[in-house]
């Protein structure tokens, strides 16, 4: 059976984003399109769609920008190579190796999300003094409105 190979028209109307946006992750290589036709049409697999869908969530999600994106996908790919490399591996020395590398990429990805989670909490903090301040001016002013309205 033939995958179905989808165009740029049903690939943004599937995932929801613009054929703009589909063109420039092609042109900062985050994605590449299975092929072109004969007449210079992009036409994308599952596969693409996939890690467009991945993509997206990472930014969605994590916040991540297109730079961190990048990072994220290599080290993905590096991440399938070595558990590629184990799997083939006979020799326990090198086993260990690759498994010591494999940490050292997944280890800078939590680092990643951690600095993200704590730029949020950041972020949460600021925005919980803001509120508790607005929450003591409006004590403030329903009081002064309380004793205006108890000396008339």
């Amino acid at each position: 059976m033939k995958e179905r190979l989808l165009t740029v028209e049903n690939v943004v109307k599937k995932l929801g984003i613009t054929s703009r946006t589909l063109h420039y992750y092609e042109q900062i290589n985050l994605i590449q399109p299975a092929l072109h036709t004969e007449g210079g049409h992009r036409l994308y697999d599952a596969a693409v769609i996939d890690k467009l869908g991945h993509i997206l969530r990472l930014k969605e999600h994590l916040g991540a920008s297109l730079q961190e994106i990048h990072f994220i996908l290599e080290a993905e790919d590096a991440l399938g190579q070595l558990r590629e490399s184990f799997r083939l591996e006979e020799s326990e020395l090198e086993k260990t190796r690759i498994i010591r590398e494999s940490m050292a990429l997944l280890e800078s990805q939590v680092k990643l999300i951690d600095e993200k989670i704590n730029a949020l909490h950041m972020m949460r903090e600021g925005f919980l003094k803001r509120l508790e301040k607005c929450k003591i001016y409006e004590q403030g002013i329903q009081m002064a409105i309380q004793q205006t309205n108890e000396v008339e």
